[in-house]
């Protein structure tokens, strides 16, 4: 683990920089997806990629998982001076991600009319997801394979390498899409294409790195080794399950916005969760980034630098959500006027006002997501899951129910603000446990 050694700050700001960035330009793919997509085809195609977004939330849950467990165990590896170990972890973890991926691909390749109902398809934009399936389906792997190297190429400490892929692979995938859209007119399927080719040119970028002479760890041959999930899973599962909450809580929106406020409000919800993985994504990469570092002094026994670590986490996250706020609540109509250029002006006059009002939750958002990475990064799953699983999914789909049903409706939007609230009393109480625990040891 390459670190600069000049200060805790100093490799803070190299990691979490890098990670966030390199998050937040990742989710610029289904952003990208979601708009040509809209000028291209129509807005019910639209609608369907959005509604496929769970299934590559699923496969990126997969990725998370294995990917901060791994990380996580490869860095207390390098700071024990344990190489030999670190190698057989890395090569092991490739080759049941490879596994997992074909698996997946065939899966939904054969079966993809069921999942596209699974998804919420309808009879409107079954033919759309089945399409949008049948295109992203085969790169099932590359998904979850690329994801997981570009945690790990941080965790061997070239965080720039990470960014340079997930910037070339954005790229690849506006170009590619653009081309197999408009004029290929290859519609939805094109559009999930391209978006499947630029995973694969990110594997094989990150393959690169892997197979050189910089790399710390590398994929050598390794006896399988079963046992090493029972610690692995744990610490990756918070995050991975993060990941899967964010698809899961879009297919109750989407189905209760559809049940009080129609078709109209789903379209706004489209446009809201476009924008949301790109703020989640933005504390995530501060969380995940910060991760790799607290591990490796976790493993030293350096406590003090912990808690130092998560002092900048948390003093990061503030900054970011008052800036994140500040900027979408002036940008709300410019935003919501690009996704919806042909729509009339009461749905956009509508869809910016739910925009505001969901945007507040990012004030709260950022805390919890750092303080659940912080617990995983010490080994803690437990408090790390009840956190990840409550605001991700358990209090926000009881909050939906509850607001929904009280108010008709009217209150659906407020959902994230009230249940990311409650979550944070919670993380606080675990965080202060942890305390006691650290100053006790």
């Amino acid at each position: 683990m390459q670190l600069e050694g000049k200060s805790l700050r100093s490799d803070f700001v190299k990691f979490v920089s890098a990670t966030a960035a390199s998050l937040m330009v990742f989710s610029l793919y289904s952003m990208v997806d979601g708009l040509l997509v809209s000028l291209g085809v129509n807005e019910y195609a639209m609608s369907a990629v959005n509604l496929a977004i769970p299934f590559t939330n699923a496969l990126f849950s997969i990725a998370v998982m294995f990917a901060v467990g791994t990380s996580t165990i490869i860095a207390i590896f390098l700071a024990q001076d344990k190489r030999r170990e670190a190698d057989a972890l890395f090569s092991q973890n490739f080759a049941v991600l490879l596994g997992l991926g074909l698996l997946i691909s065939v899966s939904v390749t054969l079966l993809r009319g069921p999942f596209a109902r699974l998804l919420g398809a309808d009879a409107v934009t079954m033919d759309y997801v089945k399409d949008y399936l049948l295109g992203l389906a085969p790169f099932s792997a590359c998904f979850i394979i690329s994801y997981n190297l570009e945690v790990l190429v941080k965790t061997d400490g070239y965080p720039r390498v990470a960014i340079i892929t997930v910037t070339t692979g954005c790229l690849a995938n506006c170009v590619m899409d653009y081309i197999a859209i408009f004029w290929l007119d290859m519609g939805v399927f094109g559009a999930a294409v391209a978006t499947g080719l630029s995973q694969l040119l990110t594997c094989v970028m990150y393959l690169i790195h892997f197979f050189g002479k910089k790399c710390t760890f590398r994929l050598r041959k390794f006896r399988f080794d079963p046992h090493v999930y029972r610690r692995l899973l744990p610490i990756g599962l918070s995050d991975g399950v993060t990941e899967l909450c964010t698809g899961v809580m879009i297919l109750l929106f989407n189905r209760t916005v559809q049940k009080y406020l129609g078709a109209d409000g789903v379209v706004s919800y489209t446009v809201i969760a476009y924008v949301s993985t790109f703020i989640i994504n933005l504390y995530m990469g501060v969380s995940q980034g910060a991760q790799p570092l607290i591990s490796y002094h976790y493993g030293k026994g350096d406590r003090k630098g912990c808690r130092t670590l998560l002092r900048y986490g948390l003093s990061t996250a503030a900054g970011a959500a008052v800036l994140s706020f500040a900027v979408l609540e002036w940008l709300a109509p410019q935003i919501v006027g690009t996704y919806l250029s042909g729509a009339s002006d009461a749905l956009v006059s509508s869809t910016v006002t739910a925009f505001r009002q969901y945007s507040v939750a990012y004030l709260l958002m950022g805390f919890n997501v750092v303080i659940g990475g912080y617990m995983t990064a010490l080994e803690q799953p437990m408090p790390a899951i009840c956190i990840s699983t409550g605001r991700g999914l358990v209090v926000q789909a009881a909050v939906l129910m509850v607001l929904a049903a009280a108010t008709n409706g009217a209150g659906i939007w407020l959902t994230p603000i009230f249940s990311e609230g409650l979550v944070l009393c919670m993380a606080l109480v675990f965080l202060k446990r942890n305390r006691k625990q650290f100053s006790a040891s």
